[in-house]
């Protein structure tokens, strides 16, 4: 039951936010990784918004701002939220946002932290104790890094909640873009194709359970904003099986 609701929600979160992304117009290609999600904003609702991010601390604890990937990062429990779609939910408020908005980025954000949905990843800082295979949380996330690594993309990993960040450069048709990838969830479907597949090689079996992962684009892996398909088709090709 849990999993149907979680899927249409997951659903409903894409409908939206390509929506509220189509009717809105194009924005600049080829712009910093985060879109310039200020740009959702007008002038007035950026820095109510900014003031209702600031608010949040009250709330949610110690938290920090990733302007140039466009992502809020909440510490306790850890969080990773798009500012691309804070921004987008905010305006979507109008007035109320405007003459509420701490109150408004506190109920958004909450949101966010409740529930896993496009444009936030939900992650674990126990997400690895111990080996598997030989490998501890460290030596995980550098094999990992060393799989997802598309042409001109600046891997990075973050060893305390599990998390690969893979940013996809710009160009000059289309924007730049960060994949944002779960360990915790790696972990899990390593030990479970492990258990069916014994003797496959280490490296092997992690590439198809990563590139398993990507592709199916479910829980475990979410963007910045909205994927185009150039940046979906250079994280599968980046981590497809070679044989």
């Amino acid at each position: 039951m849990w999993i149907a609701v979680a899927g249409a929600v997951a659903v409903i979160g894409v409908i939206v936010w390509s929506f509220r992304r189509n009717t809105r117009g194009a924005d600049e290609p080829g712009g910093r990784p985060g879109w310039d999600w200020e740009s959702r904003l007008g002038e007035d609702a950026r820095v109510a918004f900014m003031e209702g991010v600031r608010a949040c601390h009250d709330q949610v604890g110690p938290l920090s701002l990733d302007e140039e990937r466009g992502l809020l990062r909440i510490v306790d429990p850890p969080r990773l939220i798009s500012l691309y779609l804070l921004a987008d939910r905010f305006t979507g408020r109008g007035q109320d946002g405007l003459h509420d908005p701490q109150g408004t980025v506190r109920e958004l954000v909450a949101q966010c932290v409740a529930t896993e949905q496009p444009g936030v990843l939900h992650l674990r800082a126990d997400w690895l104790s111990g080996e598997v295979d030989g490998m501890d949380g460290p030596g995980f996330t550098a094999a990992v890094r060393e799989i997802v690594r598309p042409d001109g993309a600046s891997p990075s990993g973050d060893g305390s909640v599990g998390c690969l960040e893979v940013t996809l450069p710009g160009s000059p048709e289309e924007y730049a873009n960060t994949a944002l990838l779960d360990l915790g969830r790696v972990v899990e479907l390593y030990e479970k194709a492990r258990a069916e597949r014994p003797a496959m090689p280490a490296a092997a079996l992690l590439r198809d359970v990563v590139f398993g992962l990507i592709n199916e684009a479910g829980p475990g892996l979410t963007w910045a904003r909205p994927p185009t398909e150039r940046h979906r088709t250079a994280l599968l090709a980046a981590s497809r099986p070679t044989t």
